[in-house]
């Protein structure tokens, strides 16, 4: 499954994705443009996927408020059932855009996988007031066990 980001994400513009000018070539400077890169490059088998990995890493790294690379991790983890390391992600996501539905409800999702019901009830009812009703009926269906 390939990682996808929320069409939901606007990339974030503050102090903490600034490029710093010195970086002049193509890509180097532009946070969301380097993740897009790795992402294209893991998607076509270009690199093993862990050096697509660190590659997204590094982003987060150097621009740690970045919702991309902390989205587009958060989403890996995900997918190789590292559920605590999806909460921090999402978490960083959430601190950058407070109304991204998408970010709230995979945090809700690890938070599941990791047996923190308490707050997983809490990220999920903020999920709900970020998405409209049929969404909602359908994120309730998917996690019964918030209801």
């Amino acid at each position: 499954m390939s990682p996808v980001t929320p069409a939901t994400s606007v990339a974030a513009t503050d102090e903490t994705t600034a490029v710093p000018e010195e970086e002049t070539s193509e890509n180097q400077g532009d946070p969301d443009a380097m993740v897009d890169e790795a992402l294209r490059q893991l998607q076509s088998g270009e690199v093993p996927p862990m050096q697509g990995i660190l590659k997204i890493r590094e982003v987060a790294e150097k621009y740690p408020g970045n919702v991309k690379a902390n989205f587009t991790l958060g989403m890996l983890s995900m997918q190789t059932g590292q559920y605590a390391k999806a909460v921090g992600r999402f978490e960083t996501v959430i601190e950058q855009q407070p109304e991204n539905a998408d970010a709230w409800y995979l945090l809700t999702k690890s938070q599941l996988n990791i047996g923190d019901t308490i707050n997983a009830k809490q990220s999920f009812e903020k999920t709900l007031t970020l998405v409209d009703e049929e969404t909602g009926n359908e994120y309730k269906k998917e996690l019964p066990e918030l209801e």
